[in-house]
Parts: structure tokens; C-alpha cells; sequence
């Protein structure tokens, strides 16, 4: 019986002491490092607005442009800005304005100071492009961090934009065509 009572105070001690856990900095994450095939869609050639797409009149819309990639023909006709995306972008032209940030002002909101490198879906930004282009806050997905190294003298902020939501197939009749 005494042995009984020393066994239940040292297991209720062991189960009572508190532990402590660190926990460490990624440097590195899960996403894929290759550019996602959807397009980026930009407002006026300045203003990225993937998750605000919807929110758009089609009336109000004057002018779309496709520029494929950096490679076609087309993208010697596109803005500066838009040529080294490296992607497929869609320029949406209309008179509606849509609240922006800076690339610069998303590192302030975030607390980054020093140079930092902003990168979008895994492809980086040259600095004339950061400079230029904005973003809506509805059109970032996620941001990712990688601090500064000796190996690499600058932040890069990575800025996985938002997704287009999938169509929903079951609304329409079996034998329906969808173009893309």
C-alpha cells in the first residue's frame, strides 16, 4: 500500500512538470517552385487583382489583353512592367480604380526593413517591376518569408496569389463544352 501511494505521487509529479518546446524557423516551404499555369490578372497594366476578378461589371470593361508569356510575339507590345512576369497575363482595361498597395508598403505592413526581393507565385520580381506594379489585398493568397543569409543578402517575400475558384460542373448538362 505504501509503494502504491509513492508510485501515484511520482506519476502525478512527472505529469505536472510542464514542457517547454522551441520552435524553429522554415527556411524553406511546400509550394511548388515552378509558376502556376493560371493567369495573373491586372487592372489598367498597374494593379494585380486575381481575387477581385468577380467583383467586376462586364459592362464596365473596355479593353482585354492577353500577353501569353515572355516568349510570344505579343509581349513585345506589352507594358514594361508586364513583360517580366515571365507568365501569362490578362490586362483588364476600365475607368473602375481598386484599393492597392505598393510591394514596398506590403513589406512595411509585414515589419520587413532592409532590401528586400518579392517574388509572385514563385517567379521573382525585378526591381523596376516591384516598383511599378501594385496589388489588391483581396488578390494575395498567402505570403511566405525567407529571411536574409549570408548566402542570400536579401529578404524574399513570396506572394502566392489567389486562386480562380474551380467551376462548378454539376450546374450544367452533361455534353457541355468549356473553352478556356
Amino acid at each position: 500500500m505504501r509503494y502504491c501511494w509513492l508510485r501515484m505521487l511520482c506519476l502525478l509529479g512527472v505529469c505536472s512538470y510542464p514542457v517547454g518546446s522551441y520552435a524553429q524557423e522554415t527556411a524553406s516551404y511546400s509550394r511548388p517552385q515552378i509558376a502556376i499555369p493560371d493567369p495573373v490578372y491586372v487592372l489598367n497594366s498597374t494593379v494585380i487583382i486575381n481575387g477581385v476578378l468577380s467583383d467586376f461589371d462586364p459592362q464596365e470593361i473596355k479593353k482585354v489583353t492577353v500577353y501569353k508569356g515572355s516568349d510570344a510575339p505579343a509581349a513585345q507590345e506589352a507594358a514594361p512592367q508586364l513583360q517580366n512576369l515571365g507568365i501569362g497575363v490578362i490586362d483588364i482595361t476600365t475607368s473602375k480604380h481598386i484599393r492597392s498597395k505598393s510591394f514596398r508598403q506590403l513589406g512595411r505592413q509585414l515589419g520587413l526593413h532592409g532590401p528586400l526581393a518579392f517574388a509572385l507565385n514563385g517567379h521573382v520580381l525585378d526591381q523596376q517591376t516591384a516598383a511599378v506594379l501594385r496589388i489588391a489585398p483581396a488578390a494575395v493568397g498567402q505570403v511566405h518569408i525567407v529571411h536574409s543569409s549570408p548566402e542570400m543578402p536579401k529578404t524574399r517575400v513570396d506572394i502566392w496569389l489567389v486562386l480562380p475558384p474551380k467551376t462548378d460542373y454539376r450546374k450544367y448538362p452533361p455534353g457541355t463544352i468549356f473553352l478556356r
